[in-house]
């Protein structure tokens, strides 16, 4: 059985999320990888419904962004669960999410989750 990955990388939001209150008012960027695999077909014969939407799968993401939430963790698994809700005969997906520069005093840098989900 063949497979292959659909991957949108660097996809970039302005958002609130945080445990605190000052991430909740001010707002940071972050960055996502998505990595989808789906079990090929043996002749796709450029039909979309073969494979996945990229737009969709972009306004899925866009869409769980705007939702305010406390950890990063809550935020891959549901933007995981809508994307795999879409779409139920995915095989498994990858969630990186980056907050860039976490207010974390004097430090520079990432904060990252990365989230890995298998479906059978």
């Amino acid at each position: 059985m063949d497979f292959y990955q659909v991957a949108w990388q660097g996809l970039r939001f302005y958002a609130y999320h945080g445990y605190f209150p000052e991430e909740r008012i001010l707002g940071n960027w972050y960055e996502l990888d998505v990595t989808i695999h789906l079990e090929s077909t043996n002749d796709i014969q450029d039909d979309l419904n073969q494979t996945l939407d990229y737009g969709q799968v972009y306004q899925i993401c866009q869409d769980n962004m705007k939702v305010p939430v406390d950890l990063l963790e809550t935020l891959v698994e549901k933007i995981g669960n809508s994307i795999f809700h879409r779409w139920p005969h995915i095989k498994s997906l990858q969630l990186s999410l980056r907050k860039e520069n976490p207010p974390l005093g004097q430090s520079k840098g990432n904060a990252c989750i990365h989230w890995n989900k298998t479906f059978e």
